[in-house]
């Protein structure tokens, strides 16, 4: 059931426990987020990965997620290790395309 609230529409999701609701808070609070905010994000990055939504359609990434996403590159470079191009050309190459 959608409801329109001014430009916003509005969603009731029923939890199953307080537990679930108590999580959902403090991972938003880590990221210093509302938890309207924290549920919109994880149901967006949902239906990119099923498919349901393009990158393009998706709301911009937010600082805290482009510092997640640097430093799981960071570990997976550690991972893989060197892999022969400088950073620097990397971007470089990308801006030509």
């Amino acid at each position: 059931m959608a409801k329109t609230v001014g430009k916003r529409a509005r969603l009731s999701l029923y939890l199953k426990d307080d537990i679930l609701r108590r999580q959902i808070k403090v991972a938003a609070a880590k990221r210093d987020m509302s938890i309207t905010d924290y549920c919109t994000r994880a149901i967006e990055q949902q239906l990119i990965r099923d498919g349901e939504v393009s990158l393009g359609e998706a709301h911009p990434l937010t600082r805290e997620d482009k510092l997640s996403l640097s430093k799981k590159m960071d570990k997976l470079r550690q991972e893989i290790g060197p892999i022969g191009i400088s950073v620097s050309e990397l971007i470089k190459e990308g801006r030509r395309r």
